[in-house]
């Protein structure tokens, strides 16, 4: 399901290798830097499509219209 890459060369590896069957690094890359980039990008969505929505509702007010008979009546 996860797959450990060498940084070297690129090569797929085991989760329990230590070092690269084919250049022998020790520098070996980590799927979960992928998952937790994808989580802080979801987030980041999720964030601005809230204050997006939020911004919206604010300046989104309706203004009150006067009917014919208030106006008659506050100018008497």
């Amino acid at each position: 399901m996860y797959t450990y890459n060498c940084a070297c060369c690129n090569s797929v590896l085991t989760y329990h290798a230590k070092e690269c069957n084919h250049c022998g690094s020790h520098h070996i890359r980590s799927p979960i830097n992928s998952w937790i980039f994808c989580i802080f990008a979801c987030l980041a969505v999720v964030i601005t499509l809230k204050l997006v929505h939020i911004y919206t509702q604010s300046h989104n007010e309706v203004p009150v219209q006067q009917s014919l008979l208030e106006i008659l009546n506050k100018s008497k």
